[in-house]
């Protein structure tokens, strides 16, 4: 028997990176998974990867960014399952831009997938939950959200919008037996930096520690388990971005010595590409 038997999770952004593992973490535990994304084809891998080793999954085709879609998803799990105990608000994406350089346009669909998305998330999950009065609500935000870095002000931004609403929604929640956390990864080896450079049209590497997927969604499943109020699968992460926020001065001039090196390190690669 599983530690999480028969409770019903609900994940967005499924379909890849922590998504896709934060579901294989929670099946193998014994949840019933309802799993969206945008790519139908890639989410049905999941599911077929899911149901092969004996687990339930459904798969509902998301764009988070559309309200009417997120509520589909989670009337699709009532359907299937009758009920939604754990939901993850995980869907986003990345852009690299200076923020004076960043257009309405770039600026608007961040905000709309990335915030907006997550919102909807907490919202359909809490109106589910609260006549039950039980339930774990789970964004999965960014180290970023604490300290923003050049090029990644806007995604840095909407990271740490989600911890406000985290914040505020953990305690709204809180006399209704419902857990509200944040997860913070740091770089994380998935598509994200790919997929970012693609829409910003400039390559940027991680930052700090690599961490693999498996090992944030073995994380994120721990922490259904043994709910909390953040997650940081990097603990020394945590604990510089705290620094960080009693020293800024101190953290700028860090930084830049730091990013100037990862600078010099990019464009020797590009140097040495065929």
């Amino acid at each position: 028997m599983g530690t999480l038997n028969n409770k019903v999770a609900v994940i967005t952004g499924a379909s890849a990176g922590i998504g896709r593992a934060a579901a294989a973490s929670l099946a193998s535990r014994g949840a019933c998974l309802v799993i969206g994304a945008r790519r139908v084809d890639m989410l049905q891998s999941v599911r077929e990867e899911i149901t092969k080793q004996g687990g339930q999954c459904v798969a509902v085709q998301c764009n988070v960014g559309r309200y009417a879609d997120v509520q589909q998803l989670f009337a699709a799990a009532i359907e299937a399952f009758g009920r939604v105990d754990i939901a993850i608000a995980n869907a986003g994406f990345g852009l690299f831009s200076r923020v004076h350089e960043t257009s309405d346009q770039q600026m608007n669909e961040i905000w709309q997938v990335n915030v907006l998305g997550t919102w909807y998330v907490m919202k359909c999950a809490a109106g589910i939950m609260l006549p039950r009065k039980s339930g774990h609500i789970i964004a999965v935000s960014s180290a970023i959200a604490r300290r923003a870095l050049p090029q990644m002000g806007p995604y840095a931004m909407t990271k740490a919008a989600q911890l406000s609403l985290v914040e505020a929604q953990r305690l709204e929640l809180r006399p209704f037996g419902i857990y509200v956390s944040s997860v913070h990864p740091t770089s994380t080896a998935t598509e994200f930096f790919e997929q970012a450079g693609k829409r910003s049209g400039r390559k940027m590497g991680g930052f700090g520690t690599m961490q693999s997927a498996a090992f944030v969604g073995e994380k994120i499943a721990g922490l259904v388990e043994r709910p909390r109020p953040e997650l940081w699968p990097h603990r020394p992460t945590r604990f510089g971005v705290t620094i960080a926020a009693a020293l800024p001065s101190i953290a700028d001039r860090l930084l830049a010595r730091f990013l100037d090196r990862q600078s010099v390190k990019m464009r020797r690669s590009r140097r040495a590409e065929p």
